[in-house]
């Protein structure tokens, strides 16, 4: 099984990073939530100490293959995804299959439209801070605890770079530096594109956007998409804080993923749809 930690007790709750991540990114979250759900963060397939993926199967469906294998080793033939980024996108692909008791996208790129001038930018973005993680494979933890090598990834990631831990900085960069598929996952993120099937989500879904986010759902295409969710699919907007949220703010990010999953408990009770 992919490299993963699991705390709590409770409401089966599985965590999914961004790309070149890993499961540390939830670090603080599962602090905040550990009390009340049974947590996994798990680190996706293709990246660092998880799973081998082949070149490709890099890209999100290829990812989701290797998830639904984790899951079905844990015995959770469903459970709340909480996704951010990439991981919320390969959150949609597991809702698809019918892995998704609830869906909580963190960030995930959504519109109307699979290729826009927002997404190729990024990619370009990944490829450009690729010579960055190179080095960083190079020079190892000299590299990764150093704060010039972080502050460029940090200022992608985080509007307040002061609020995230030391610990949670460096070991992003391990993540960064390790990741093995990291160029061919760009080529076939640019590939998938966005989600754009919105409208075939089935399970409660909240959608959550950061303020600050440098990779911005702004594209009028985007607000096409936030303007008519239908009503089991909730926008909600995180205030001042950026792309990987859970980095700079836990507790923020803690009590938005709380209150989703009181607003699904509720609604299951409510139409007695309870798994």
């Amino acid at each position: 099984m992919s490299s993963f930690v699991r705390v709590g007790a409770g409401e089966p709750v599985l965590l999914l990073h961004g790309f070149t991540l890993s499961h540390h990114v939830w670090r603080g979250v599962l602090a905040e939530l550990s009390g009340d759900y049974d947590l996994v963060a798990l680190t996706m397939p293709g990246h660092w100490g998880a799973r081998r993926l082949p070149w490709r199967n890099a890209g999100v469906r290829g990812i989701a293959d290797g998830i639904e294998r984790d899951l079905d080793e844990l015995g959770w033939d469903t459970c709340h995804i909480v996704g951010n980024s990439l991981g919320g996108q390969v959150g949609f692909e597991l809702e698809r299959r019918g892995r998704a008791r609830s869906l909580a996208a963190i960030n995930a790129g959504v519109g109307t439209k699979r290729f826009d001038y927002n997404a190729f930018r990024v990619g370009v973005e990944f490829v450009l801070q690729y010579r960055l993680a190179l080095a960083t494979r190079v020079l190892g933890d000299r590299a990764a605890t150093n704060p010039r090598f972080q502050r460029p990834v940090l200022a992608n990631s985080a509007r307040n770079i002061a609020a995230v831990a030391n610990e949670d900085a460096t070991n992003m960069m391990r993540a960064i530096a390790n990741c093995p598929t990291y160029l061919p996952s760009v080529a076939a993120f640019a590939r998938d594109g966005l989600v754009v099937d919105i409208d075939r989500v089935r399970a409660p879904t909240s959608i959550l956007l950061s303020e600050f986010d440098i990779y911005p759902n702004q594209a009028p295409h985007v607000h096409r998409v936030l303007d008519r969710l239908p009503p089991h699919i909730r926008e909600v907007r995180l205030p001042g804080v950026g792309h990987i949220p859970m980095l700079e703010a836990p507790a923020q990010v803690g009590a938005a993923l709380r209150e989703h999953f009181d607003i699904v408990a509720r609604t299951a009770t409510d139409t007695g749809n309870t798994r």
